[in-house]
């Protein structure tokens, strides 16, 4: 079963499977918390099994449908005692009572307004084209290449088991299955487009959800738990101080002849460069120094402006963020659940959802197994405690064990070195200068020690050097101030009013605030303690599950604490400043006033591929074997991996750098076969293609990877040529293999 009945029968299926799933566990569920919940469910453990089945069957309509129909047959088919938790005797009358509860409605009313915000976005995030090429959201461009590349290796390039289709004959570590399950849709019929916008929409919406009914479980304040999932949504700092000058400066940009004097003082030119200011604001508000974001204002409002609209940063680009808030927040359910109601059965499930994190978002999977721990192991509740951790241990330690036991970078490198962990008291609050354990013990001025090589005498005598200087705390400070604004003062706040007597102590109290929250803070200390990724800046990946978790004794006390008018409006001042930054880059993002340097942005997207692309892909496709190996140029975009799923030996550096892979030998290898064979020196090429399998060579536009091509000289060893367009040109290169005795003995084909 293929085309839109296909699809249309998956999900009926997934939704099916899950909401079985979900009936198995003892708790009272509201109806739009129950869907929410079965659709991640149902989505996760149907594309678990799937992959194990096209493992063997391939990818196909056999491996999308059959195990979510298997789950959904198992699972609904039940003691009648459980089928009644799914289906009143009387369901007409539990639907009457549930409609007349004041908070019911609030949730119907929170559900259509993520509904149609997440459709919204998803909907926009990737777009077919006629002729077959694809535009994406701006803020999307460059992640969703590496989305459609690993997608398109599944399906087109039979990439089981998986390698890594960017680095070819390597282990793929990354948490593949948020893009293994957009290929089981392409194999029912549905475009790439919708076979990735489809699942991010389904996921955002259930974890926007998800957590606000985790809000409402917590605090018991409909407005509180709204508030909460605003605040995970559009939180920022105060990157809006900026706001001003940006939008000035991006209609200097838009208008030539524009004075951009004009924005810093007072003239006739004022109102102007106000009105045309509400129609250029920038999509970075807080303008980082860094090259890829496209703003080089001279004078930056505030420094070390480093934290990302959520929504626009994260939830969008990073398929793999909306699987793990979903699933944190699901496993945070059951966990808040069981510990204050005893039951070990809702443990057991949240141990259960906390272990199939490892394969979609591993992240998550350490700031929940942090709570599990914590909340159970807090109240002394030791069964429950067993019935967590013995689960999310046992199923989702090996897979966690894969992701992190990979290379850990290096220290040499075209971008410099990729090596973690690292200690770095302060995170981003300084100038990172990162040393070798070599680097330290010959008295380099490090801010952060990277851990490989380094005792624990070394560690420790960092760690004293720097909490001795004074400046750290002020740094450390100023720092979380500027970029989240009131929000961390309002946490402390909270925290003082727990411990100190009257109305908002005694509530917080009762409530357990601050136990919920304590795991929060845990998972904030590493992230200022511990860089747990090669790429520094990627610690905002841990720090969201941090504002998460705090985000909601926040909002409970913006919205319970306020008793006297003035207060109020001091509240709702503090939510202005915490979200305006989000909302205003939101905006930015929606009407394509983002500066992205690798594509011309067109309105709100950016092309992703093209009608060249499109040919290119389709050549590909028709003319080279799934399996073939292509040497290209890094482009992030490029329609041999986004459109036609084939291997490469080296996609863009920038992705497989920040994935901690040790780069250095293999990027010389590149530069050697595309250099060719001049002047007197041995000739490499033919040893080095056979070495990793090159069947084809593309030069394409765009250097990414800065590599010096010799387009002339493999023009001039008269190869056929596979694809030829203005932009690219594809030759096939297995007559200049070498020997198989001139590969050097005792090396492997592909570095596994």
């Amino acid at each position: 079963m293929t085309g839109w009945p296909g699809v249309a029968t998956y999900w009926l299926l997934v939704v099916a499977a899950g909401t079985g799933l979900i009936s198995l566990l003892p708790l009272r569920w509201e109806p739009t918390e129950r869907l929410a919940a079965a659709a991640v469910v149902g989505l996760v453990a149907s594309t678990l099994l799937s992959f194990a089945l096209a493992l063997a069957v391939g990818v196909g309509p056999l491996a999308a449908l059959l195990p979510p129909a298997l789950l959904a047959a198992a699972t609904l088919a039940l003691p009648a005692r459980r089928g009644r938790r799914l289906l009143p005797q009387n369901a007409g009358a539990a639907v009457a009572r549930w409609a007349a509860l004041p908070r019911s409605r609030w949730s119907v009313a929170v559900a259509a307004v993520t509904g149609l915000l997440s459709w919204y976005l998803f909907s926009h995030a990737l777009q077919a084209t006629v002729g077959g090429g694809l535009t994406a959201a701006a803020n999307v461009w460059g992640d969703w290449g590496v989305h459609t590349s690993y997608v398109q290796s599944f399906l087109l390039g039979h990439n089981l088991p998986p390698t890594d289709s960017l680095e070819a004959g390597t282990a793929l570590r990354y948490p593949f299955l948020v893009d293994f399950q957009p290929a089981l849709l392409e194999a029912l019929g549905q475009n790439l487009a919708g076979a990735l916008d489809m699942p991010s929409f389904v996921v955002g919406w259930s974890a926007m959800m998800l957590i606000f009914h985790l809000g409402l479980r917590v605090t018991r304040r409909p407005a509180a738990a709204s508030l909460a999932l605003a605040l995970v949504l559009f939180g920022g700092g105060l990157g809006f101080v900026g706001a001003y000058g940006d939008g000035c400066q991006q209609l200097g940009n838009a208008q030539p002849g524009f004075d951009a004097a004009a924005c810093t003082h007072l003239s006739q030119s004022t109102p102007g460069a106000v009105a045309g200011f509400l129609g250029h604001i920038p999509t970075q508000l807080a303008h980082l120094p860094r090259y890829y974001d496209g703003q080089d204002q001279a004078k930056p409002p505030l420094p070390d402006l480093q934290w990302y609209a959520p929504l626009v940063v994260y939830w969008l680009p990073q398929r793999d963020f909306a699987y793990g808030m979903g699933l944190v927040s699901l496993g945070l359910i059951l966990l808040w659940e069981a510990v204050r109601r005893r039951r070990r059965v809702l443990a057991l499930g949240a141990g259960v959802v906390v272990a199939l994190l490892p394969f979609f978002n591993p992240i998550g999977y350490l700031f929940a197994g942090l709570s599990g721990l914590w909340w159970t192991g807090r109240r002394g509740w030791w069964p429950g405690l067993a019935r967590f951790a013995v689960p999310a241990a046992v199923l989702g330690l090996p897979q966690l064990w894969f992701v992190v036991s990979g290379p850990h970078g290096s220290s040499t490198g075209p971008l410099g070195p990729n090596l973690f962990p690292a200690l770095d008291l302060g995170w981003l609050s300084h100038a990172t200068v990162a040393c070798t354990a070599a680097q330290y013990r010959a008295g380099a001025n490090c801010s952060a020690l990277f851990l490989a090589g380094t005792s624990p005498l070394e560690a420790l005598a960092y760690v004293g050097h720097t909490l001795s200087q004074p400046s750290f705390y002020g740094g450390l400070a100023g720092f979380w101030i500027s970029n989240t604004g009131a929000f961390t003062l309002l946490a402390l706040l909270a925290a003082a009013l727990a411990v100190l007597p009257g109305r908002l102590g005694t509530r917080l109290r009762r409530l357990r605030l601050m136990a919920f929250w304590a795991p929060a803070w845990l998972a904030f200390a590493i992230g200022n303690v511990v860089v747990t990724q090669p790429w520094n800046w990627d610690n905002t990946k841990l720090l969201s599950y941090w504002y998460l978790g705090a985000a909601i004794p926040v909002a409970w006390l913006l919205t319970a604490g306020p008793r006297r008018r003035v207060l109020s409006v001091l509240a709702g001042a503090a939510v202005v400043t915490l979200m305006l930054s989000g909302v205003l880059t939101q905006i930015a993002s929606i009407t394509g006033l983002s500066d992205v340097l690798q594509t011309p942005p067109s309105g709100a997207t950016a092309t992703l591929a093209g009608s060249q692309e499109a040919a290119v892909g389709r050549a590909v496709r028709e003319r080279t074997a799934p399996g073939a190996v292509f040497l290209t140029e890094g482009q992030p975009n490029d329609p041999v991996t986004t459109l036609a799923g084939r291997t490469v030996v080296l996609g863009y550096y920038g992705w497989l750098w920040s994935y901690g892979q040790p780069l250095a030998e293999r990027y010389r290898a590149v530069q050697t076969m595309y250099a060719g064979c001049t002047g007197d020196l041995p000739c490499q090429v033919g040893t080095l293609l056979r070495r990793y399998r090159v069947s084809y060579v593309e030069f394409e536009p765009g250097n990414y990877n800065q590599l010096q091509v010799n387009l002339a000289w493999y023009q001039s060893q008269r190869l056929p040529v596979v694809v030829r367009t203005p932009l690219y040109v594809i030759f096939k290169v297995t007559s200049l293999w070498a020997p198989t005795s001139a590969v050097p003995s005792g090396r492997p084909i592909l570095r596994g």
